[in-house]
């Protein structure tokens, strides 16, 4: 990622944000069938604010992990909201005196922006800044090191390894324990990319990776050594935004297959171990799919919500009651599925038709990011830095 050329990809992702905003749409009716209980409600900072950030919240056995850009990191009590522990970035030493403050203030941003993972009894996060820091469960600091760019996506943690993706598109994977460099590998992007990278998975020895030029590739973990990379889109039109292919999306691997979406681009299923297509769809988005069973869930670029066969790719139905409003990718809790918009809405769908079961009004700040689910609650977090635990029975 070129430095000349941020202010452009900052501006394309503000482009998409803004194309429900600037039209009179109109929600479509729903009556709600089911009423989803708030369990508890906590603040946490300022959130992500008006940033196209990936900060999301985690729940950990009995404990949630949540963050807000400017440097707060906190833990909760699933069941009751009480908070455990508050840390702040921007205390050099993440001294164990600011956490018991309720209300800090620095006038620095630590920019939280990479999610937030846990494995090996920490939990590990990136920051614009060029930051990966490790926390103890309790919130002591670990570690902190700088790697060579932006960190904007959450980490993957397994295989002994903690691996970040920067903007740039390098992958870099560290030691859990003590954050030392282990291997790096670089992955060039071309001169125009949304803002935003590809969150690396590990799976079987491998970590998968999506780039910003159409590729999906698989590095061997423990050397970082690339086994395959295949390109699932190919740039087209005329326009520097309709050529854009980035692969922003989680991949998704289940049972040897992995099942990879490009923005522009198309769905597609490979064969994890030779990277041999098995099917492609036309669908294109750089939001985060979730499967479900058989059943792969995503959000396409216009705001349409599909569920797609994940054997044949074949559709199973389509939801277009949404179209042009701006939607989180979806998560499925319990017997729907759950996407948010920039307003503040959660809109519940019936997961095996897609029809609307409910719609709660919850936070004028908008949503950016899905939510979690434990499988007994459903936690989302607004751009405002409200997190909301909700519950159906």
């Amino acid at each position: 990622m070129k430095v000349s050329v941020k202010p452009l990809l900052l501006l394309a992702t503000l482009t998409l944000a803004a194309c429900s905003s600037k039209e009179e749409l109109v929600l479509p009716e729903v009556t709600n069938s089911i009423n989803p209980e708030t369990i508890w409600e906590q603040d946490l900072g300022s959130g992500v604010e008006h940033y196209e950030s990936g900060l999301t919240p985690i729940i950990v056995g009995s404990t949630v992990y949540a963050g807000s850009r400017e440097g707060l990191v906190a833990a909760y009590e699933l069941s009751s909201g009480k908070r455990k522990w508050l840390f702040d970035l921007r205390k050099a030493e993440g001294s164990s005196f600011w956490s018991n403050i309720s209300d800090v203030w620095s006038g620095d941003n630590a920019r939280i922006s990479g999610g937030l993972s846990f494995g090996y009894d920490k939990l590990y996060f990136g920051t614009e800044n060029g930051d990966v820091v490790a926390l103890s469960a309790d919130g002591a600091l670990v570690w902190r090191v700088e790697v060579s760019g932006e960190v904007l996506a959450k980490p993957a943690v397994g295989d002994g390894l903690v691996v970040v993706t920067t903007g740039a598109g390098t992958l870099i994977a560290l030691h859990p324990d003590n954050g030392e460099q282990r291997w790096q590998f670089k992955n060039d992007q071309p001169a125009l990319t949304l803002r935003g990278v590809s969150e690396p998975v590990i799976e079987t020895g491998g970590v998968i990776y999506g780039s910003g030029s159409g590729h999906l590739g698989v590095l061997i973990a423990e050397r970082g050594y690339q086994a395959w990379e295949e390109q699932i889109a190919v740039p087209k039109g005329s326009t520097d935004l309709s050529r854009l292919v980035d692969v922003d999306a989680k991949p998704v691997v289940r049972a040897g297959v992995v099942y990879s979406i490009a923005y522009n681009g198309e769905l597609v299923a490979l064969e994890l171990r030779s990277g041999r297509q098995l099917w492609k769809r036309d669908y294109a988005t750089f939001r985060n799919m979730t499967m479900a069973g058989d059943t792969l869930y995503l959000v396409d670029s216009t705001g349409r919500i599909y569920a797609v066969d994940s054997r044949s790719g074949t559709e199973v139905w389509a939801q277009a009651g949404l179209f042009k409003h701006f939607l989180t990718a979806p998560v499925v809790y319990k017997n729907y599925l759950v996407v948010g918009d920039n307003e503040g809405n959660l809109h519940w769908l019936n997961r095996d038709n897609g029809d609307f079961v409910a719609r709660q009004e919850l936070d004028g700040s908008g949503y950016y990011t899905e939510g979690v689910t434990d499988g007994d609650y459903l936690l989302v977090q607004s751009r405002d830095g409200e997190l909301v635990l909700l519950q159906t029975p």
